[in-house]
C-alpha cells in the first residue's frame, strides 16, 4: 500500500504544471458501492505533469463476468495503447497480488473507461481506484544521452562531467575542455596526458611568437593516435593562414614542420571510446624566411626554396590564369614570413560571348573558362556562314581554330534561301492556285499599282523599277497565296533604290531594290530565294524550265486573288514585234504550246529554276524578274521579257552592303 488512508474518499487540490493537474484522488463507478445500473458508459482522463508518471491502484472490483469481459467492463488507456479490460469479482489482496502496471508515460495521460450492458442478473458494486502521480527518474528508466553523470530530481534530470571537460550546448555531450592560446615556445601534449587522451576532444591551441620568427615544429615521444583499417578515427593537424599540415594519426610520427608563420593552429579530435596514448609536440621559434609559392597557379623569378625578409620576387600567373587581368606581379618578404601584396591567380574566364542576334549556343550552359569550348548556331530560318566552334584562350577571348576571334565578321546568320513547303505544277494565265508555302520568297504590293516582288534576304527584296518608280515608301505583304489573307505578313518599306541606268523608256535595267524598316520575320511561308551563283554566257534557265508566279491578271483585266504560278521557257531573239530596244540586260519566256504568259500586274514578280514540282536537291534560284511584255497577255504566239537578274549581282550585294555600313 501506499500509506494512504484508501476507505476515504478525498481529492486532492490542482497543482499547475503547465496546466491544472489532480496530483493524488478517488475514481469510482457511478452509485458505488450500493452498484450500478444498466446502459451505463463513463470516462475520465487524468494526466500526469512533465517530468511524472500518472500511477493507478485498483482498490476494488465488482463487475459482471463474460467472456473477454464484453459486457460489463473497465478499459484503462494511454493514447490508442490499451493497457488493461477487466471484469468480474476479486478481493483488495486478489487485486494486491495481480500487481497490475497501470502507469502513464513520463508526462503522459491515462483514460479510465467503465461501461454496463442493457440488463444485469444480481446486484454488483462496481469498482473503485486511487490514483496518484510519481517522480519519473529519467536517469534510470529512460535513455539519457549524457556523455558522463546523469542526476535525477523531482520533475526533471541534468547531465554533468568529469573534471577537465565542460558540457556542451546541447547540455548532453561532454567535451574536453583544452582550447588555449601559448606564445613563445613550450611543449604541448594532447588532454589527459600522461594517460590516455580524453574522448569527445575537440581541442584547438593557438601558437604564436614575435614578429620576425616563425614556428618549428616536432612531435617527440610516444605518437598514438586512433586509426583503423589505414583511415583516422582521431586525428592532429596543424593549419596556417596559408597551409594545412595532417591530419596525422596511427603510430608513425610525422616529419618536422616548419610553418613559415608566426601564428599557428594545433587542432586535436577525438571520439568517444579508445585508449590510445595520445602525443606531445615541442614548438620552437626561428628566424623568420618565406618559402613557397606566393600563390598558386604561378611561377616565381628568381625561384629558390627560401627567400629573406625583405626579398622581392616577380611572381608570373602560368598560362590560363590573370591576376586582376594582369599576368605578372612583384611581391616581398615580410617578418611575419608572408608575401605581400599577394594577388591570386585565377583562371581565365571568356564569359558568355556577346552573340548577334538571330545567334544562340548550342548549350545554354557551357563552361566559360580557359581551354572550354562553346559552339553557336542559327535559329530557325537561318544558316551560319563561318566557324561554329570556339574554345576560351588565355587572352580572355573565343578563338577559332584557324585563329580567328568570335565576332560579327568571324560567324554570321544568314537567311536560308530557295526553300520550299512542298511542290506542284501549274500555271499563271489560266494556271493553278498555288499552295501556302510553294512559293514563300512571292511579295505583293497593291497600291498604288499591283506589282509583285522577291524576297532576297530577311531586309531586302527585289522588284522591277516600274513598279516603284516615283514612290518614298510602300507596304508590301507576304505569308501568304490569298491576297485577302487577313494573317498575312506587312512590310513597311525604309528605301527603295532603283537602278541609276534604269530606262522608263525601253525598261532597260527594269531593276529595284527595297529595303524593309524591320527584320521580316521568316517562317516556311515567308522565305527568300536565292541568288543565281554566277553571271552564264549560255541560255539564262540553264537550258531547263522555269516557274513564274504572281497575282496578275488570269484573263481580261480580272486580277487573281489567288497567286498563280506556270512553267515556261526560253526563247532566243525577239519574243514579238515591237519598236523597242531589246538588250542584253532581258531575255524572253513563255510557253506557246500551253498559253502560259506573264501579265498585268505580275511585274516585278519571280521567274525562278528549277522548275516547281521538279525533284531536285538544288535552291529554287531568281533567274529572271517579269518586266514587260506584249499589251495583251495571254496569246499562245506572244511571249514576255524578263530583267536578267544575274547581270546585276554585283549591284545587288554592293548595294545592300553599303546601305548596311551606312545605318
Amino acid at each position: 500500500m501506499l500509506g494512504f488512508c484508501l476507505s476515504v474518499s478525498v481529492y486532492m487540490l490542482l497543482v499547475s504544471v503547465g496546466q491544472s493537474v489532480h496530483l493524488v484522488g478517488l475514481i469510482h463507478s457511478p452509485g458505488f458501492p450500493h452498484g450500478y445500473g444498466s446502459n451505463v458508459s463513463e470516462t475520465w482522463r487524468r494526466c500526469a505533469p512533465p517530468g511524472h508518471v500518472l500511477v493507478l491502484t485498483l482498490l476494488h472490483l465488482d463487475l459482471e463476468e463474460s467472456f473477454d469481459c464484453e459486457n460489463d467492463f473497465l478499459k484503462i488507456f494511454e493514447g490508442d495503447s490499451k493497457l488493461a479490460q477487466l471484469c468480474g469479482r476479486k478481493t483488495l489482496e486478489e487485486l494486491q497480488a495481480d500487481d497490475l502496471s497501470l502507469r502513464s508515460s513520463s508526462g503522459g495521460c491515462l483514460s479510465i473507461t467503465f461501461q454496463s450492458d442493457y440488463s444485469n442478473t444480481e446486484r454488483h458494486t462496481g469498482f473503485k481506484l486511487f490514483y496518484t502521480t510519481q517522480d519519473f527518474d529519467e536517469c534510470w528508466e529512460n535513455d539519457v544521452t549524457c556523455s558522463h553523470f546523469c542526476h535525477n530530481y523531482i520533475g526533471g534530470y541534468s547531465c554533468s562531467c568529469k573534471p577537465g571537460y565542460y558540457l556542451g550546448e546541447d547540455k548532453h555531450k561532454c567535451h574536453a575542455d583544452c582550447t588555449e592560446q601559448r606564445h613563445g615556445t613550450g611543449v604541448l601534449t594532447s588532454p589527459g596526458s600522461p594517460g590516455p587522451y580524453f574522448e569527445n576532444a575537440k581541442c584547438s591551441f593557438h601558437l604564436s611568437v614575435d614578429e620576425g620568427f616563425q614556428l618549428t615544429l616536432r612531435f617527440i615521444g610516444v605518437f598514438d593516435v586512433e586509426s583503423r583499417d589505414g583511415k583516422c578515427v582521431d586525428f592532429v593537424k596543424v593549419k596556417t593562414a596559408t597551409k594545412t599540415f595532417g591530419p596525422f594519426c596511427g603510430k608513425d610520427k610525422p616529419a618536422d614542420i616548419l610553418t613559415n608563420s608566426q601564428h599557428a593552429e594545433v587542432i586535436f579530435h577525438s571520439d568517444l571510446e579508445g585508449t590510445n596514448q595520445g602525443f606531445t609536440l615541442e614548438y620552437k621559434l626561428k628566424g623568420t624566411e618565406c618559402s613557397g609559392k606566393v600563390t598558386p597557379n604561378s611561377v616565381m623569378f628568381p625561384e629558390k626554396d627560401l627567400y629573406s625578409v625583405g626579398e622581392l620576387v616577380r611572381v608570373s600567373c602560368v598560362t590560363g590564369y590573370t591576376s586582376d587581368g594582369t599576368d605578372a606581379f612583384v611581391s616581398r618578404c615580410h617578418l611575419n614570413g608572408d608575401w605581400s601584396p599577394k594577388s591570386s591567380c585565377e583562371l581565365v574566364d571568356c564569359g558568355f560571348p556577346d552573340l548577334p542576334e538571330l545567334m544562340e549556343l548550342t548549350k545554354a550552359d557551357s563552361e566559360t573558362t580557359y581551354k572550354h569550348s562553346i559552339s553557336i548556331k542559327c535559329q530557325e530560318f537561318y544558316k551560319l556562314e563561318g566557324k561554329a566552334n570556339f574554345t576560351c584562350e588565355a587572352t580572355g577571348e573565343w578563338v577559332a581554330d584557324n585563329g580567328e576571334i568570335l565576332s560579327e565578321s568571324s560567324s554570321q546568320c544568314v537567311p536560308v534561301c530557295g526553300i520550299t513547303k512542298s511542290s506542284a505544277g501549274g500555271r499563271i494565265f489560266g494556271g493553278k492556285d498555288a499552295k501556302l508555302g510553294e512559293i514563300p520568297w512571292q511579295l505583293l504590293v497593291k497600291y498604288p499599282r499591283l506589282g509583285g516582288a522577291s524576297l532576297i534576304n530577311d531586309r531586302w527584296a527585289v522588284t522591277a523599277a516600274h513598279v516603284v518608280e516615283n514612290q518614298r515608301s510602300l507596304t508590301f505583304v507576304g505569308g501568304m497565296i490569298d491576297s485577302q489573307d487577313k494573317n498575312m505578313v506587312e512590310m513597311e518599306t525604309e528605301l527603295i533604290i532603283i537602278h541609276p541606268n534604269y530606262v522608263k523608256e525601253t525598261y532597260d535595267n527594269d531593276i529595284a531594290l527595297v529595303k524593309m524598316s524591320s527584320r521580316v520575320p521568316l517562317s516556311r511561308n515567308l522565305l527568300p530565294v536565292c541568288l543565281p551563283e554566277v553571271q552564264t554566257n549560255g541560255p539564262v534557265l540553264e537550258g531547263m524550265q522555269g516557274t513564274v508566279s504572281g497575282f496578275g491578271a488570269t484573263g481580261g483585266e480580272m486580277r487573281s486573288q489567288i497567286l498563280q504560278y506556270g512553267h515556261v521557257k526560253e526563247f532566243p531573239g525577239v519574243c514579238f514585234n515591237t519598236k523597242r530596244t531589246v538588250t542584253d540586260n532581258m531575255f524572253c519566256a513563255g510557253d506557246p504550246d500551253q498559253g502560259v504568259d506573264s501579265c498585268k500586274g505580275d511585274s516585278g514578280g519571280p521567274l525562278f529554276i528549277p522548275m516547281l514540282g521538279l525533284s531536285t536537291d538544288k535552291p529554287y534560284r531568281l533567274k529572271g524578274i517579269v518586266s514587260w511584255g506584249p499589251p495583251k497577255c495571254g496569246n499562245k504566239f506572244n511571249k514576255g521579257y524578263y530583267t536578267k537578274v544575274e547581270n546585276y549581282l554585283n549591284w545587288i550585294r554592293d548595294t545592300m552592303k553599303n546601305k548596311e555600313e551606312k545605318k
